[in-house]
């Protein structure tokens, strides 16, 4: 199959896209243009689980664009500093697919005075421009690159599939002055790059270590001090590198300076450390957690904290697949600092272990082991709470009922205040390790503690 033909298959088997034929048939002179990231993943027979559809239009002036695809669903300009809409055929909603993007081509004129936020651009749109002088204004040639939906070409004005098929990253033009026009593109280079497995072409590589101090530049916003590239972008962009292709992500981000400007305390670690980086290329795509915490797992925990919130890690929004709890990793940095002894863990009071060790944080947690190499650790820690699964018969991502609550410990006579909360915890220190396996025996146990007027803190 030539790739063409894969790209005019993949627009086939997507039926958000059945407006193609209509569209077509309505206006016979103009033109459609499937642009950006779907035509590099077709290009390269990837299949993302979200794909991103953007279309450019020419030939139609955007009163009668936007009126046309209203009469086929919901459509909005809500990238107005851009001249984007968003599009949502009839039938389906952002449940189930993403928005498509429509625009009209376009230029861009750096705005005077401009430090390199994505922002700071004069976009003229104009439904008469040639398609391969909207290319002209992009990032990088893999994404420069368009097919003609109506003719079934792609238009190549900058050797993109060439750089596709030698698997390197290459800048649109000079690429000092492509990045230069928005710093946030320094770090979308990175990325594709880890994400790609690609190779950072010489040039452009050398212009990425240049500039990428000015990811820190400020500027005056009404008299508050911001970020020229908005700590989200910055953190947008590190976690989506870190969690597609982690072991390369660290590799281009030491290469290039970045670890240098956005992580100076891991850097000053490197410096007395030149192994510490080893750990994270034994981490595999998905698990950016467990990259996280390995990578600031030297620091104090302020340190952590500072670092999550510098590099914009902890800003993204909940329900991303990006998003780091920096509660999470502050947490695992802890459980691996304290340095716990294998011998210790059996000893270990049940429900003190439980909370460390028996949900989703106790499970990264071990992953953590395994990259350091803490096998010990590890072993002691699995096969403990193997004991108490098989005790209770629940899988790893089962939870234990406890056998009494609150209400059980008052309705022994117990007064409202901390001592419930450590009754609780003593009953729960049995239940875990098998001496009571009953609610019946939990409230017999109870009564008769309470009677001997025993302390539960001290006994």
């Amino acid at each position: 199959m030539l790739q063409e033909d894969h790209i005019a298959h993949t627009l086939q088997s997507h039926r958000e896209l059945s407006f193609i034929d209509g569209f077509f048939a309505d206006h016979p002179t103009a033109g459609l243009y499937l642009v950006g990231g779907a035509v590099r993943d077709a290009l390269l027979a990837r299949h993302p689980h979200e794909v991103d559809f953007d279309f450019v239009v020419t030939g139609l002036a955007a009163p009668k664009l936007e009126a046309w695809f209203r009469t086929r669903g919901a459509i909005n300009l809500v990238g107005q500093h851009f001249g984007v809409y968003k599009f949502m055929p009839t039938g389906f909603s952002p449940e189930h697919i993403e928005f498509i993007d429509i625009a009209l081509p376009r230029t861009e004129m750096v705005t005077q005075g401009s430090l390199g936020g994505y922002k700071d651009f004069d976009v003229q749109s104009d439904p008469n421009l040639p398609i391969e002088e909207d290319l002209a204004r992009r990032d990088f040639t893999i994404n420069a690159m368009a097919f003609d939906v109506r003719t079934q070409t792609l238009i190549d004005p900058f050797n993109g599939r060439t750089d596709l098929a030698q698997k390197t990253l290459r800048a649109v033009g000079d690429p000092t002055q492509r990045f230069t026009e928005d710093l946030s593109r320094i770090l979308r280079g990175i990325r594709f790059a880890s994400e790609l497995d690609f190779v950072i072409e010489e040039e452009t590589g050398q212009a990425i270590k240049t500039l990428i101090p000015k990811l820190n530049l400020q500027k005056d916003v009404e008299g508050k001090r911001e970020y020229v590239v908005p700590r989200e972008t910055v953190g947008m962009e590190l976690a989506k590198a870190l969690c597609r292709n982690p072991a390369h992500a660290i590799k281009e981000l030491e290469a290039h300076g970045a670890l240098q400007e956005l992580f100076p305390e891991i850097h000053k670690k490197i410096g007395q450390t030149s192994s510490y980086l080893a750990p994270l290329q034994e981490t595999t795509p998905g698990e950016l957690t467990v990259v996280l915490t390995l990578l600031l797992r030297d620091l104090s925990l302020d340190n952590v904290r500072q670092t999550l919130s510098f590099t914009g890690l902890d800003t993204l929004a909940r329900g991303s697949s990006q998003r780091t709890e920096a509660q999470i990793v502050t947490m695992l940095v802890q459980l691996l600092q304290e340095d716990t002894d294998p011998t210790s863990i059996n000893k270990m009071r049940a429900s003190k272990f439980e909370k460390r060790y028996f949900n989703g944080t106790g499970l990264l947690f071990l992953r953590c082991l395994e990259v350091l190499g803490h096998t010990d650790l590890k072993r002691a820690i699995e096969t403990r709470r193997k004991q108490i699964e098989d005790r209770w018969l629940v899988d790893h991502d089962e939870s234990i009922a406890p056998l009494l609550s609150g209400q059980d410990v008052l309705a022994k006579g117990v007064s409202a205040g901390p001592e419930i909360r450590i009754w609780l915890e003593r009953v729960r220190d049995l239940q875990l390790d098998g001496t009571l396996m009953r609610r019946e025996d939990a409230l017999a146990w109870l009564a008769t503690q309470i009677k001997l007027n025993k302390n539960p803190s001290t006994d």
